[in-house]
């Protein structure tokens, strides 16, 4: 018996620091613990207890040690152990002197892992040392870790779908330009598809997605310049095109010899003209212009052509239209004038050209006009106020040329 009450004191002094220091404010404890070990030191100087005594502290103390293994100290007559018994509970005490000194030492290594295990999920550790607090603190960081993955997870879905719309432009785009991407074919492939739970494999996703996305971005930068070239050679030629519209237009109405209006350009100039204004006509014609060609060369009746019509162009009003109708036949349109003015704007002009000297190369060629002059009558149509013209300067030929005829 005294075997066993030296054996439940040993055991109490390593309980006894192992409680005392996880409880440090628990005086209650302290003050128990000193007084079971005051009563078992009493106990082995009091020889004269009886074995049913005996008998009942050693269950007491077993049961404080270990109610699993108490059961070891069973009672007996004499209140003794086998010999096999004896092992078994000094076998058991070992290892539990062992486990309580293991607790001792991985106690605070277990604190600092679970403090730890909350610093990393991005809360505060708590300062209390109660262990189950802390394992209660940790469980809720890791469900609302697992809450925040869960909206984190939705969100980066709906990202990728809003994705996929966007890199079916892309490929519509580089199909355009004739460039294949099979990188973003196989990037939106991978996309379709939901993300393993393993944050390790669905990293290695995203990332093989991203590759994919870049390596596409590179070449969508290249079709965008090549689109960017196409489009300013494609603006560039229809500038040209345009401006060899707009010259061909201007000259289907230009006479290409004097640079005055033809046909076309004159009969667009009278349509635009109002109804209610007066509006008269000047034909002129060169006289022996016929002689001019065979005795100084076709090239100097071109020279005349030109500087008649500078000299026409000069005489007239702005307002007025100055046309060549063919060979050495124009005509002058002249709005918001009467016969009258239209008359002495033609003797004017058949002095002037009289008056001017004509030069082709070396040569001084003089040059006469007759004019035909006539108004537009209410009613009357513009080509029958030419042919009246038209007359009046046939007139004037026949008259003996170099004059002015008006028609009635």
């Amino acid at each position: 018996m005294q075997r066993h009450l030296e054996q439940i004191l040993e055991d109490m002094d390593v309980l006894r620091p192992f409680a005392l220091q996880n409880q440090e404010n628990n005086a209650e404890l302290r003050s128990t613990m000193r007084r079971i070990i005051q009563h078992i030191e009493h106990l082995q100087r009091t020889p004269s207890i009886s074995p049913a005594h005996h008998h009942s502290i050693v269950a007491l103390l077993a049961q404080l040690l270990d109610l699993e293994h108490g059961i070891l100290l069973k009672a007996q007559q004499n209140t003794e152990l086998s010999e096999q018994e004896q092992q078994q509970l000094q076998t058991h005490v070992r290892e539990r002197q062992k486990m309580l000194q293991a607790i001792q030492q991985d106690w605070s290594a277990l604190q600092t892992f679970l403090n730890n295990c909350q610093d990393l999920l991005g809360k505060t550790p708590t300062t209390n040392d109660d262990l189950g607090q802390q394992v209660r603190s940790l469980e809720k960081c890791l469900r609302e870790h697992l809450h925040q993955d869960g909206q984190l997870r939705t969100e980066l879905n709906q990202f990728i779908n809003a994705l996929q719309g966007s890199i079916g432009s892309v490929l519509h785009v580089l199909d355009e330009v004739g460039e294949d991407a099979p990188e973003l074919k196989q990037t939106q492939s991978i996309l379709q598809h939901d993300l393993p739970d393993d944050p390790i494999a669905a990293k290695a996703l995203l990332q093989q997605a991203r590759e994919g996305l870049v390596q596409a971005g590179n070449k969508l930068n290249t079709a965008s310049q090549t689109m960017r070239d196409n489009m300013q050679q494609q603006v560039s030629q229809m500038t040209d095109l345009s401006n060899k519209l707009e010259e061909a237009e201007h000259a289907a109405r230009k006479d290409p010899l004097t640079g005055l209006a033809n046909r076309r350009k004159l009969a667009e100039f009278l349509s635009s003209l109002a109804d209610d204004i007066s509006i008269s006509f000047v034909m002129i014609d060169i006289d022996h212009f016929k002689k001019i060609n065979d005795r100084y060369g076709h090239d100097a009746g071109d020279d005349i052509l030109s500087e008649l019509a500078s000299v026409l162009n000069d005489s007239t009003r702005s307002s007025d239209m100055v046309a060549r109708l063919g060979g050495e036949e124009f005509c002058i349109i002249l709005p918001e004038a009467e016969l009258k003015q239209a008359g002495i704007l033609a003797a004017n002009l058949c002095q002037a050209v009289s008056l001017h000297r004509f030069t082709s190369g070396a040569h001084h060629i003089d040059v006469n006009i007759s004019l035909g002059v006539s108004q537009k009558k209410d009613s009357e149509t513009s080509t029958s106020s030419l042919k009246r013209a038209d007359q009046a300067l046939y007139q004037s030929k026949k008259d003996g040329r170099n004059r002015v005829t008006l028609a009635k």
